[in-house]
């Protein structure tokens, strides 16, 4: 009788440590990150750049509302740039999706006047992307699939690329122009295995893996669904003319559960020597 009460004690236990660290790991947090980028043709420049990935907002107002917070939230934080890098929907089959869509898109420029560069995710893809493409278009959001843009930020010029997700086969290389030789340059993409298309160099931020979602002891993340080494899929990986940036992202998929791999977003310091 003794060992079973015991059994049981911990058993209980253990269920409530796992409750609370799956309510603690739910909690968004701020995460501040340091990168130096060595491009001689760049004059040495700080950036601070806040990165929003994989939100997955389920619809109605109060998701909405957490969002919008949030992005008030990164405002508050002054960044040069902000970087939203897809996954915005939890259902792509959702009822309201439109009014969801449009409503997010529209929160969305609650960062101005700061600059900021979107690509679409997976699940935007699963739910139509040329939809989204349109929508973004007709709101007056800038959004970014295999192309540059110069953005100018409050410390100058900024050559951003947008890359389509290489998780959804929306993925095409492009090379930056001229104009941006000289400027400081970064790739924003959803899925990290398009960083390992055999052109990419330089530095590149993704999201999709969050980091895992489920990650236990000594075992690791349960699943991390991209083709990307498992070098890359969560935090800086930094190797010869290559840096990796993987956001850990503010959402869950699937199931709203994240254990080991916290719900943030990144508030990263760019350093250019």
């Amino acid at each position: 009788m003794r060992k079973f009460l015991v059994t049981i004690l911990l058993l209980g236990a253990m269920g409530a440590y796992l409750i609370y660290a799956i309510s603690q790991n739910l909690q968004t947090e701020r995460n501040d990150v340091s990168i130096s980028i060595n491009d001689p043709d760049v004059m040495p420049t700080s950036l601070s750049i806040a990165v929003i990935g994989d939100t997955h907002l389920p619809e109605g107002p109060e998701p909405l509302a957490a969002f919008r917070e949030l992005l008030v939230e990164v405002k508050a934080s002054e960044p040069d740039l902000v970087l939203l890098v897809g996954d915005y929907i939890r259902d792509p089959d959702g009822e309201q999706l439109a009014i969801h869509r449009e409503n997010i898109i529209k929160a969305m420029k609650l960062v101005d006047p700061i600059p900021r560069a979107i690509v679409l995710g997976n699940y935007e893809s699963w739910s139509n992307a040329d939809n989204w493409l349109a929508e973004f278009e007709r709101l007056g959001v800038n959004v970014m699939e295999n192309e540059v843009t110069l953005l100018e930020t409050a410390e100058g010029p900024v050559c951003v690329r947008g890359l389509g997700d290489k998780f959804t086969s929306r993925f095409g290389y492009v090379d930056y122009p001229d104009e941006c030789n000289s400027i400081p340059k970064l790739t924003i993409t959803h899925d990290p295995a398009g960083a390992f298309d055999r052109r990419m160099k330089g530095l590149v931020i993704a999201g999709h893996t969050h980091c895992g979602q489920v990650s236990l002891p000594f075992i690791g993340p349960l699943w991390v669904p991209t083709d990307a080494p498992s070098f890359a899929h969560c935090g800086l990986y930094e190797a010869g003319d290559m840096t990796v940036f993987v956001t850990s992202g503010v959402g869950a998929a699937i199931l709203p559960v994240r254990y080991g791999a916290q719900s943030q977003w990144d508030f990263v310091t760019l350093e250019f020597n």
